[in-house]
């Protein structure tokens, strides 16, 4: 709607309709279009926001924040519990055990997101964060048995994230710190 009356304003401003009107046929469709024009923003009154919109959008906004906040914290309850669970390639239920991206694909949807199946694909979805602004149910990615994102856990803070460990067997707890993972790090994206 912005956008519109900015349009609107400034081709007003622009043509004055006074030498378009003379440039022009006086009946043509462009004239006819400039005096609806010069019609529209003479009586053009600006929309203004008062306190009470402003309130409601920052009631909004800290919902939002509040509604993203809880669902960092489900993700990461949800991982957690998830921790010792056997890992399978292919993986994706408790019942069956884990691959990462089917990890993170499992517990991303007890919270009602939805993600493609495979870290590659996964990596496509979000924002990109940067190693520094990591927050708590942030995606991170690394490259390992293959280019590009191959493997992918889920931030928890503190450096830490909750991933498949092929090493260990089962799903567990690592340091972003760590040299294997400093030296592979790809990247991370942020769904919430």
């Amino acid at each position: 709607m912005l956008k519109k009356w900015i349009i609107i304003l400034f081709a007003g401003i622009l043509f004055n309709g006074t030498e378009i009107a003379l440039a022009s046929p006086p009946n043509s469709g462009y004239s006819q279009f400039m005096q609806s024009l010069d019609s529209i923003v003479a009586g053009a009154v600006m929309p203004v926001a008062d306190e009470q919109q402003i309130a409601a959008r920052s009631a909004t906004l800290s919902t939002n924040q509040l509604s993203q906040s809880s669902q960092a914290k489900q993700i990461v309850a949800v991982a957690k519990e998830m921790l010792g669970q056997p890992v399978v390639w292919g993986g994706t239920t408790p019942a069956q055990g884990f691959d990462c991206s089917g990890l993170v694909q499992y517990v991303y949807k007890q919270a009602g997101i939805h993600l493609p199946r495979t870290a590659d694909i996964q990596f496509l979805v979000g924002r990109t964060v940067s190693l520094s602004s990591l927050q708590p149910g942030d995606l991170v990615y690394f490259t390992t048995y293959e280019p590009g994102a191959s493997h992918v856990g889920i931030y928890i803070g503190n450096d830490k994230f909750i991933h498949t460990s092929f090493s260990k067997g089962v799903v567990a707890i690592a340091d972003m710190n760590e040299r294997y993972f400093v030296q592979r790090y790809y990247g991370a994206k942020r769904v919430l």
